[in-house]
């Protein structure tokens, strides 16, 4: 089964660094569940507690008051970008960042860093079947 999180109808919870540099943005995630592509072939959604662990992590912009809805969203590692589905489990060692435009007010976070993962950390809870996009 292929997953990702559908950044645009998720909301992040917490956006966290410590003294030494390594941090964590925790997101309740809409996530896609499909055999195919997720999002676009024919699979469910649901919600699932998502944390995003970052090694050497930079916070770019302000974070403001969370929770906070993600009206748009994308993940660059390199120069590849996921822009709003990002697929996981999954373990990145390149330079990456993620960006998330919050709440009613737009505003912009960028998280980067040198390393990250994307973990499940709650259980997926059905939401709806989705039927796929229309070509």
């Amino acid at each position: 089964m292929n997953v990702a999180i559908e950044m645009h109808d998720s909301e992040c919870l917490a956006v966290e660094v410590d003294m030494s540099g390594n941090g964590l943005v925790l997101l309740d995630a809409y996530v896609h569940r499909s055999e195919g592509e997720p999002g676009v072939a024919p699979g469910e959604g649901g919600v699932q507690r998502i944390r995003i662990n970052v090694d050497s992590m930079h916070v770019n912009g302000e974070v403001g008051s969370l929770p906070a809805d993600i009206f748009e969203g994308s993940l660059t590692i390199g120069t590849s970008i996921q822009d709003n589905m990002v697929p996981f489990p999954a373990s990145y060692s390149d330079t990456f960042s993620l960006s998330m435009m919050l709440a009613n007010d737009a505003r912009v976070v960028v998280v980067s860093g040198k390393r990250l993962s994307i973990e499940p950390e709650g259980q997926f809870k059905f939401v709806e079947d989705f039927s796929g996009m229309l070509s």
